[in-house]
C-alpha cells in the first residue's frame, strides 16, 4: 500500500448510503487548508448536504414533526465529510465514530468535526502520480487498469480510500489508452484529484 489519503474524488458512491436513500446530486468539494476555519460561504455549501442527509436518517420524520433540529446520525458523517472533500480511510472512519454522540450532530457541532479532520494533509496530484508510478515495474509512466484492480482487490478495503475494482472502472472511463490498454499515471492521478464528470462522490 501507497499509505496516501486520496481525495474524495477517488471515493465513489457504490450502494453506501443504501438503496433507500436518496442521495444529493452532486460532490461539495470544501477546500480547507489545516488550521484555517471554515468560511460564511463554505458553511453555506455543507449546509445543504447536511440538511438533505439529516431530512432523510432514520427518525427524521418523527423529529420534525416534533419541531426539534435535524441532526446527523454519526454513521452518517463519514458519508458527509467525504461529500465535502476529505478521503477517509477506514482506520480514519472508526477514529471519528469513536468521538461522536450516540444522538448524533448538529450543524455547528459537525462543522467542528470537518475542521478537526481537514488537520490532516490530503494527498496532490505530484503525490498520486508518484504513488502510481511505483506500480509501474516498467519504468514507462503507464498502468495497466486490470493491475490495478488486481492490486486493490489483494488489498482490501485499505487501499486508496476504500475503493473497489468497479470504482476503478468508474474513474478510468473516457480515458486516453494505448494500443495495450494502459493509461499514463499522470492522467489517473489528474482524474483521481478532479474526478470523473457527473460520477457521485457521496460515499
Amino acid at each position: 500500500s501507497t499509505g496516501l489519503r486520496l481525495p474524495s474524488a477517488t471515493i465513489l458512491a457504490v450502494g453506501s448510503i443504501g438503496a433507500a436513500t436518496p442521495r444529493p446530486q452532486a460532490a461539495m468539494e470544501v477546500k480547507l487548508q489545516p488550521g484555517q476555519q471554515l468560511n460564511k460561504d463554505q458553511k453555506e455549501v455543507m449546509l445543504k448536504g447536511f440538511d438533505y442527509i439529516a431530512s432523510h436518517c432514520e427518525g427524521a420524520r418523527a423529529r420534525k414533526r416534533q419541531g426539534l433540529p435535524m441532526v446527523l446520525l454519526p454513521q452518517d458523517a463519514p458519508r458527509l465529510l467525504r461529500a465535502c472533500g476529505r478521503g477517509l480511510l477506514p482506520e480514519d472512519v472508526e477514529d471519528i465514530m469513536r468521538d461522536l454522540p450516540d444522538e448524533g450532530l448538529d450543524f455547528n457541532d459537525f462543522c467542528k468535526l470537518f475542521e478537526r479532520v481537514a488537520q490532516t494533509p490530503q494527498a496532490n496530484e505530484a503525490k498520486i502520480c508518484q504513488a502510481l508510478n511505483a506500480l509501474d515495474i516498467t519504468g514507462q509512466g503507464m498502468i495497466d487498469p486490470k493491475f490495478l484492480k488486481d492490486i486493490i482487490r489483494g488489498q482490501g478495503e485499505g487501499m486508496m480510500g476504500g475503493m473497489t475494482p468497479f470504482d476503478i472502472d468508474t474513474v478510468l472511463k473516457g480515458l486516453p489508452r494505448d494500443r495495450l490498454g494502459k493509461i499514463t499515471a499522470r492522467a489517473i492521478a489528474r482524474r483521481l484529484v478532479r474526478g470523473p464528470d457527473g460520477v457521485q462522490y457521496l460515499s
